[in-house]
Protein backbone atom coordinates (compact mmCIF):
# COMPACT_ATOMS: atom_id res chain seq x y z
CA UNK A 1 0.00 0.00 0.00
CA UNK A 2 1.11 3.73 -0.87
CA UNK A 3 1.90 5.75 1.78
CA UNK A 4 -1.20 7.84 1.05
CA UNK A 5 -3.50 4.82 1.30
CA UNK A 6 -1.70 3.43 4.34
CA UNK A 7 -2.58 7.43 6.05
CA UNK A 8 -5.93 6.70 4.93
CA UNK A 9 -6.68 3.68 6.39
CA UNK A 10 -5.34 4.36 9.60
CA UNK A 11 -7.97 7.80 9.77
CA UNK A 12 -11.15 5.51 8.93
CA UNK A 13 -9.45 3.42 11.89
CA UNK A 14 -9.60 6.30 13.98
CA UNK A 15 -13.43 6.78 13.14
CA UNK A 16 -14.36 3.36 13.89
CA UNK A 17 -12.21 4.00 17.27
CA UNK A 18 -14.36 7.04 17.53
CA UNK A 19 -17.44 5.31 17.35
CA UNK A 20 -16.95 2.88 19.43
CA UNK A 21 -15.82 5.12 22.05
CA UNK A 22 -18.76 7.18 22.10
CA UNK A 23 -20.73 4.54 21.89
CA UNK A 24 -18.26 3.43 25.17
CA UNK A 25 -18.96 6.47 26.96
CA UNK A 26 -21.39 8.80 25.80
CA UNK A 27 -23.63 6.59 28.22
CA UNK A 28 -21.92 8.53 31.27
CA UNK A 29 -22.96 11.85 29.98
CA UNK A 30 -27.08 10.50 29.89
CA UNK A 31 -26.79 9.17 33.73
CA UNK A 32 -29.45 11.73 35.06
CA UNK A 33 -31.69 11.29 32.48
CA UNK A 34 -32.14 7.99 32.27
CA UNK A 35 -32.29 7.37 35.77
CA UNK A 36 -35.26 10.06 35.95
CA UNK A 37 -37.00 8.83 32.96
CA UNK A 38 -36.85 5.40 33.78
CA UNK A 39 -37.41 5.64 37.46
CA UNK A 40 -33.93 3.79 38.74
CA UNK A 41 -31.54 5.08 41.11
CA UNK A 42 -28.21 6.61 40.07
CA UNK A 43 -26.43 3.41 40.77
CA UNK A 44 -28.43 1.13 38.84
CA UNK A 45 -27.87 3.60 35.83
CA UNK A 46 -24.63 3.59 36.54
CA UNK A 47 -24.43 -0.33 35.43
CA UNK A 48 -25.07 0.68 32.25
CA UNK A 49 -21.27 1.43 31.55
CA UNK A 50 -20.24 -2.19 33.69
CA UNK A 51 -22.74 -4.42 31.70
CA UNK A 52 -20.76 -2.93 28.56
CA UNK A 53 -17.55 -3.35 29.72
CA UNK A 54 -17.74 -6.81 31.23
CA UNK A 55 -19.40 -8.14 27.76
CA UNK A 56 -16.00 -6.59 26.10
CA UNK A 57 -14.16 -8.11 28.36
CA UNK A 58 -15.33 -11.72 28.20
CA UNK A 59 -16.18 -11.61 24.47
CA UNK A 60 -12.82 -9.71 23.06
CA UNK A 61 -10.36 -12.97 23.85
CA UNK A 62 -13.31 -15.47 23.14
CA UNK A 63 -13.61 -14.11 19.63
CA UNK A 64 -9.75 -14.14 19.21
CA UNK A 65 -9.47 -17.85 19.88
CA UNK A 66 -13.39 -18.40 17.96
CA UNK A 67 -13.32 -16.18 14.61
CA UNK A 68 -9.78 -14.54 15.27
CA UNK A 69 -8.36 -16.02 12.15
CA UNK A 70 -10.75 -14.57 9.75
CA UNK A 71 -10.09 -11.62 7.84
CA UNK A 72 -9.72 -8.42 9.76
CA UNK A 73 -11.43 -5.77 7.82
CA UNK A 74 -14.62 -8.56 7.87
CA UNK A 75 -14.31 -9.03 11.18
CA UNK A 76 -13.88 -5.29 12.15
CA UNK A 77 -17.06 -4.66 9.83
CA UNK A 78 -19.38 -7.60 11.56
CA UNK A 79 -18.31 -5.57 14.98
CA UNK A 80 -19.16 -2.17 14.04
CA UNK A 81 -22.58 -3.59 12.67
CA UNK A 82 -23.43 -5.19 15.63
CA UNK A 83 -22.47 -2.72 17.50
CA UNK A 84 -25.03 -0.02 15.67
CA UNK A 85 -28.09 -2.90 16.50
CA UNK A 86 -27.56 -2.93 19.96
CA UNK A 87 -27.37 1.01 20.05
CA UNK A 88 -30.32 1.18 17.94
CA UNK A 89 -31.36 -1.82 20.59
CA UNK A 90 -30.73 1.10 23.46
CA UNK A 91 -32.49 4.02 21.39
CA UNK A 92 -35.88 2.07 21.47
CA UNK A 93 -36.07 -0.10 25.14
CA UNK A 94 -39.02 0.04 26.73
CA UNK A 95 -37.48 -1.10 30.20
CA UNK A 96 -34.48 -1.14 32.38
CA UNK A 97 -33.78 -5.05 31.39
CA UNK A 98 -34.31 -4.35 27.91
CA UNK A 99 -31.53 -1.51 27.90
CA UNK A 100 -29.05 -3.32 29.96
CA UNK A 101 -29.40 -6.72 27.14
CA UNK A 102 -29.32 -3.82 24.43
CA UNK A 103 -26.12 -2.52 25.85
CA UNK A 104 -24.79 -6.27 26.28
CA UNK A 105 -25.17 -6.33 22.21
CA UNK A 106 -22.92 -3.40 21.87
CA UNK A 107 -20.63 -4.72 24.06
CA UNK A 108 -19.87 -7.17 21.77
CA UNK A 109 -20.03 -5.33 18.92
CA UNK A 110 -17.29 -3.71 20.82
CA UNK A 111 -15.35 -6.99 21.29
CA UNK A 112 -14.89 -7.53 17.59
CA UNK A 113 -13.91 -3.58 17.08
CA UNK A 114 -10.98 -2.59 19.50
CA UNK A 115 -8.89 -5.80 18.71
CA UNK A 116 -9.09 -5.85 14.67
CA UNK A 117 -8.52 -1.59 14.69
CA UNK A 118 -5.21 -2.24 16.63
CA UNK A 119 -4.37 -5.65 14.97
CA UNK A 120 -4.83 -4.02 11.52
CA UNK A 121 -2.89 -0.83 12.52
CA UNK A 122 0.08 -2.76 13.36
CA UNK A 123 0.32 -4.85 10.02
CA UNK A 124 -0.38 -1.78 8.33
CA UNK A 125 2.64 -0.43 9.08
CA UNK A 126 7.00 -1.18 9.67
CA UNK A 127 7.52 -2.51 12.89
CA UNK A 128 9.31 1.02 13.96
CA UNK A 129 6.31 3.12 13.36
CA UNK A 130 3.79 0.64 15.46
CA UNK A 131 3.62 3.09 18.57
CA UNK A 132 2.96 6.01 15.91
CA UNK A 133 0.30 3.76 13.98
CA UNK A 134 -1.38 3.13 17.55
CA UNK A 135 -1.52 6.53 18.55
CA UNK A 136 -3.08 7.79 15.16
CA UNK A 137 -5.87 5.19 15.82
CA UNK A 138 -6.10 6.38 19.09
CA UNK A 139 -6.92 9.16 17.84
CA UNK A 140 -10.60 8.32 17.41
CA UNK A 141 -11.02 8.21 20.77
CA UNK A 142 -9.55 11.20 22.11
CA UNK A 143 -12.25 12.68 19.42
CA UNK A 144 -14.85 10.67 20.96
CA UNK A 145 -14.18 12.15 24.38
CA UNK A 146 -13.68 15.69 22.31
CA UNK A 147 -16.57 15.78 20.78
CA UNK A 148 -18.88 12.00 21.42
CA UNK A 149 -18.87 11.84 25.10
CA UNK A 150 -20.14 16.32 24.97
CA UNK A 151 -21.93 15.90 22.31
CA UNK A 152 -23.85 12.88 23.59
CA UNK A 153 -24.49 14.64 27.10
CA UNK A 154 -26.11 17.80 25.13
CA UNK A 155 -28.07 15.40 23.32
CA UNK A 156 -28.55 13.72 26.42
CA UNK A 157 -30.22 17.04 27.80
CA UNK A 158 -31.94 18.76 24.69
CA UNK A 159 -33.07 15.62 22.74
CA UNK A 160 -33.46 12.53 24.84
CA UNK A 161 -30.99 10.15 25.70
CA UNK A 162 -32.78 7.48 22.89
CA UNK A 163 -32.15 9.77 20.61
CA UNK A 164 -28.43 10.10 21.81
CA UNK A 165 -28.42 6.58 21.29
CA UNK A 166 -29.86 6.52 17.52
CA UNK A 167 -27.24 8.63 16.53
CA UNK A 168 -24.43 6.47 17.94
CA UNK A 169 -26.24 3.88 15.84
CA UNK A 170 -26.13 5.97 13.09
CA UNK A 171 -22.04 6.95 13.68
CA UNK A 172 -21.38 3.53 13.41
CA UNK A 173 -23.03 2.75 10.31
CA UNK A 174 -20.80 5.91 8.65
CA UNK A 175 -17.63 3.99 9.93
CA UNK A 176 -18.75 0.60 8.51
CA UNK A 177 -19.34 2.34 4.71
CA UNK A 178 -16.19 4.12 5.13
CA UNK A 179 -14.37 0.81 5.89
CA UNK A 180 -15.80 -0.90 3.01
CA UNK A 181 -14.92 2.04 0.51
CA UNK A 182 -11.48 3.24 1.82
CA UNK A 183 -9.56 0.12 3.61
CA UNK A 184 -8.66 -2.69 1.15
CA UNK A 185 -6.65 -4.55 3.59
CA UNK A 186 -7.41 -8.25 3.41
CA UNK A 187 -5.08 -9.89 5.63
CA UNK A 188 -5.59 -12.83 8.24
CA UNK A 189 -4.64 -13.04 11.88
CA UNK A 190 -3.19 -16.47 12.86
CA UNK A 191 -5.25 -18.83 14.12
CA UNK A 192 -5.65 -18.61 17.84
CA UNK A 193 -6.05 -21.84 19.90
CA UNK A 194 -6.51 -22.20 23.93
CA UNK A 195 -3.27 -23.62 23.98
CA UNK A 196 -2.20 -19.89 23.23
CA UNK A 197 -4.08 -18.91 26.02
CA UNK A 198 -2.49 -21.31 28.51
CA UNK A 199 0.70 -20.71 26.95
CA UNK A 200 0.11 -16.93 27.63
CA UNK A 201 -1.05 -17.81 30.94
CA UNK A 202 2.08 -18.88 31.78
CA UNK A 203 3.87 -15.89 31.06
CA UNK A 204 4.32 -14.07 34.60
CA UNK A 205 5.49 -10.34 32.88
CA UNK A 206 2.62 -10.46 30.47
CA UNK A 207 0.10 -11.30 33.48
CA UNK A 208 1.09 -8.76 35.85
CA UNK A 209 0.88 -6.26 32.50
CA UNK A 210 -2.89 -7.45 31.84
CA UNK A 211 -2.88 -6.38 35.74
CA UNK A 212 -1.72 -2.75 35.08
CA UNK A 213 -3.92 -1.94 32.46
CA UNK A 214 -6.67 -3.35 34.31
CA UNK A 215 -6.20 -1.59 37.57
CA UNK A 216 -5.27 1.64 35.75
CA UNK A 217 -8.23 1.88 33.59
CA UNK A 218 -10.11 0.89 36.81
CA UNK A 219 -8.84 4.05 38.54
CA UNK A 220 -10.00 6.27 36.03
CA UNK A 221 -13.62 4.83 35.71
CA UNK A 222 -14.17 4.69 39.41
CA UNK A 223 -14.59 8.50 39.01
CA UNK A 224 -15.20 9.14 35.87
CA UNK A 225 -18.38 6.68 35.50
CA UNK A 226 -20.03 9.34 38.34
CA UNK A 227 -18.41 12.55 37.29
CA UNK A 228 -21.54 14.02 36.01
CA UNK A 229 -22.92 13.62 39.41
CA UNK A 230 -19.72 15.00 41.15
CA UNK A 231 -19.79 18.05 38.72
CA UNK A 232 -23.23 18.77 39.56
CA UNK A 233 -23.84 18.39 43.51
CA UNK A 234 -20.38 19.21 44.53
CA UNK A 235 -19.28 22.08 41.84
CA UNK A 236 -23.14 22.95 40.72
CA UNK A 237 -22.67 22.87 37.08
CA UNK A 238 -25.88 22.52 35.56
CA UNK A 239 -25.77 20.60 32.01
CA UNK A 240 -24.19 23.28 29.76
CA UNK A 241 -21.36 23.58 32.29
CA UNK A 242 -20.96 19.75 32.90
CA UNK A 243 -21.35 19.34 28.63
CA UNK A 244 -18.20 22.16 28.54
CA UNK A 245 -16.21 20.32 31.28
CA UNK A 246 -16.36 17.42 29.17
CA UNK A 247 -15.37 18.86 25.85
CA UNK A 248 -12.56 20.71 27.83
CA UNK A 249 -11.61 16.97 28.92
CA UNK A 250 -11.36 16.17 25.36
CA UNK A 251 -9.65 18.93 24.29
CA UNK A 252 -6.67 18.34 26.67
CA UNK A 253 -7.14 14.79 25.00
CA UNK A 254 -5.94 15.98 21.71
CA UNK A 255 -3.16 17.43 23.56
CA UNK A 256 -2.38 13.95 25.19
CA UNK A 257 -2.43 12.19 21.76
CA UNK A 258 -0.34 14.58 20.28
CA UNK A 259 2.16 13.98 22.61
CA UNK A 260 1.86 10.30 22.10
CA UNK A 261 2.82 9.95 19.18
CA UNK A 262 6.38 12.31 20.02
CA UNK A 263 6.73 10.44 23.57
CA UNK A 264 6.32 6.84 21.20
CA UNK A 265 8.95 7.87 18.97
CA UNK A 266 11.17 8.85 22.29
CA UNK A 267 10.22 7.04 25.00
CA UNK A 268 10.34 2.95 26.20
CA UNK A 269 6.55 2.15 26.87
CA UNK A 270 7.66 1.55 30.64
CA UNK A 271 8.46 5.43 30.82
CA UNK A 272 5.34 6.35 29.18
CA UNK A 273 3.20 4.10 31.02
CA UNK A 274 4.97 5.36 34.54
CA UNK A 275 4.01 9.16 33.86
CA UNK A 276 0.60 8.90 32.81
CA UNK A 277 -0.02 6.88 35.79
CA UNK A 278 1.85 9.41 37.98
CA UNK A 279 -0.38 12.31 36.03
CA UNK A 280 -3.50 10.24 36.70
CA UNK A 281 -2.45 10.40 40.00
CA UNK A 282 -1.94 14.13 39.91
CA UNK A 283 -5.63 14.82 38.25
CA UNK A 284 -7.40 12.53 40.94
CA UNK A 285 -5.68 14.53 43.87
CA UNK A 286 -6.72 17.92 42.47
CA UNK A 287 -9.83 16.85 42.26
CA UNK A 288 -10.00 15.46 45.85
CA UNK A 289 -8.16 18.82 47.81
CA UNK A 290 -10.12 21.41 45.39
CA UNK A 291 -12.56 23.68 46.71
CA UNK A 292 -15.96 23.66 45.03
CA UNK A 293 -14.97 25.69 42.40
CA UNK A 294 -16.44 24.88 38.72
CA UNK A 295 -12.53 25.78 37.19
CA UNK A 296 -10.88 24.16 39.79
CA UNK A 297 -12.60 20.82 38.95
CA UNK A 298 -11.56 22.18 35.16
CA UNK A 299 -7.71 22.11 35.97
CA UNK A 300 -8.48 18.59 37.46
CA UNK A 301 -9.16 17.53 33.80
CA UNK A 302 -6.31 18.59 31.82
CA UNK A 303 -3.60 16.33 33.85
CA UNK A 304 -6.34 13.58 33.76
CA UNK A 305 -6.67 13.68 30.10
CA UNK A 306 -3.34 13.48 28.89
CA UNK A 307 -2.60 10.80 31.14
CA UNK A 308 -5.12 8.27 29.54
CA UNK A 309 -4.40 9.25 26.01
CA UNK A 310 -0.89 8.24 26.86
CA UNK A 311 -1.13 5.21 28.57
CA UNK A 312 -3.71 3.13 25.97
CA UNK A 313 -1.52 3.16 23.24
CA UNK A 314 1.63 2.89 25.25
CA UNK A 315 0.55 0.41 27.25
CA UNK A 316 -0.71 -2.21 24.06
CA UNK A 317 2.65 -1.66 22.61
CA UNK A 318 4.38 -2.53 26.02
CA UNK A 319 2.14 -5.51 25.70
CA UNK A 320 3.07 -6.14 22.22
CA UNK A 321 7.02 -6.38 23.35
CA UNK A 322 6.26 -8.81 26.13
CA UNK A 323 4.93 -11.65 24.07
CA UNK A 324 5.26 -10.34 20.17
CA UNK A 325 4.57 -14.21 18.85
CA UNK A 326 1.13 -13.74 19.96
CA UNK A 327 0.56 -10.28 18.80
CA UNK A 328 -3.33 -10.89 18.27
CA UNK A 329 -3.74 -12.51 21.88
CA UNK A 330 -1.96 -10.01 23.30
CA UNK A 331 -3.87 -7.18 21.76
CA UNK A 332 -7.80 -8.80 22.35
CA UNK A 333 -6.59 -9.88 26.25
CA UNK A 334 -5.27 -6.04 26.76
CA UNK A 335 -8.53 -4.89 25.18
CA UNK A 336 -9.99 -7.18 27.64
CA UNK A 337 -8.67 -5.65 30.23
CA UNK A 338 -8.63 -2.23 29.25
CA UNK A 339 -12.19 -2.87 29.36
CA UNK A 340 -12.62 -5.23 32.39
CA UNK A 341 -11.12 -2.28 34.36
CA UNK A 342 -13.95 -0.21 33.08
CA UNK A 343 -16.19 -2.56 34.37
CA UNK A 344 -14.48 -2.83 37.69
CA UNK A 345 -14.35 0.88 37.85
CA UNK A 346 -17.96 1.48 37.55
CA UNK A 347 -18.53 -1.42 39.64
CA UNK A 348 -16.76 0.04 42.72
CA UNK A 349 -18.56 3.21 41.68
CA UNK A 350 -21.77 2.29 42.40
CA UNK A 351 -20.67 0.25 45.58
CA UNK A 352 -18.22 3.24 46.93
CA UNK A 353 -21.49 6.22 46.54
CA UNK A 354 -24.20 4.78 48.34
CA UNK A 355 -21.61 3.74 51.14
CA UNK A 356 -19.27 6.80 51.80
CA UNK A 357 -20.00 9.68 49.18
CA UNK A 358 -18.98 10.77 45.60
CA UNK A 359 -15.58 12.71 46.61
CA UNK A 360 -14.72 9.28 48.32
CA UNK A 361 -14.07 8.37 44.64
CA UNK A 362 -10.59 10.17 43.62
CA UNK A 363 -9.10 8.78 46.75
CA UNK A 364 -9.81 5.20 45.55
CA UNK A 365 -9.13 6.22 41.83
CA UNK A 366 -5.64 7.37 43.46
CA UNK A 367 -5.15 3.54 45.35
CA UNK A 368 -5.72 2.02 41.98
CA UNK A 369 -3.39 4.39 39.81
CA UNK A 370 -0.76 3.85 42.69
CA UNK A 371 -1.54 -0.19 42.89
CA UNK A 372 -1.02 0.00 38.65
CA UNK A 373 2.29 1.71 38.86
CA UNK A 374 3.56 -1.58 41.87
CA UNK A 375 2.32 -3.74 39.09
CA UNK A 376 4.32 -2.06 36.69
CA UNK A 377 7.57 -2.02 38.53
CA UNK A 378 6.98 -5.47 39.32
CA UNK A 379 6.38 -6.97 35.61
CA UNK A 380 9.55 -4.83 34.65
CA UNK A 381 11.43 -6.73 37.21
CA UNK A 382 10.12 -10.20 35.99
CA UNK A 383 11.01 -9.17 32.12
CA UNK A 384 14.49 -7.74 33.15
CA UNK A 385 15.11 -11.51 35.14
CA UNK A 386 13.62 -13.64 32.08
CA UNK A 387 15.87 -11.70 30.07
CA UNK A 388 18.81 -11.94 31.97
CA UNK A 389 18.61 -15.65 32.42
CA UNK A 390 17.71 -16.06 28.58
CA UNK A 391 21.24 -14.33 28.07
CA UNK A 392 22.85 -16.64 30.79
CA UNK A 393 21.34 -19.92 29.05
CA UNK A 394 22.26 -18.34 25.39
CA UNK A 395 25.91 -18.32 26.33
CA UNK A 396 26.40 -21.71 27.98
CA UNK A 397 24.58 -23.21 24.88
CA UNK A 398 27.74 -21.48 23.16
CA UNK A 399 30.54 -23.85 22.42
CA UNK A 400 33.48 -22.13 22.79
CA UNK A 401 36.04 -21.31 19.80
Amino acid sequence: MSDKSVSTALRVLSLCFFAMGTASLSVVGALQSISSEMGISRSQAALLVPAFALTFAVGAPLMQVAVGHWVRRNLLLGGLVTLAIGALGCAVAPSYPLLIAARIVTGLGAAAVSPMVSSLAAVLVPPQRQGHALAVVFSGITMASVLGVPLASWCAAALGWRAMFASVAALAVAASVLLVLLVQDRSQAEPLRLSHVQQLAGDLPALCGLAVTLCGMAALFTTYTMITPILRDRFAAGPTAISLALFLYGVAGVTGNRLARYVALKWTSEKSVSVALLLLIAGFLVLYVAPAWFFLALLAFIPWAIAVDIFAPAQQRRMVELAPELRGLVLALNSSALFGGIAVGGFIAGQVVPRMGLMRLPLVSIGLAALSLLLLWLSMRMRAKRSQFAARVEVMATPNT
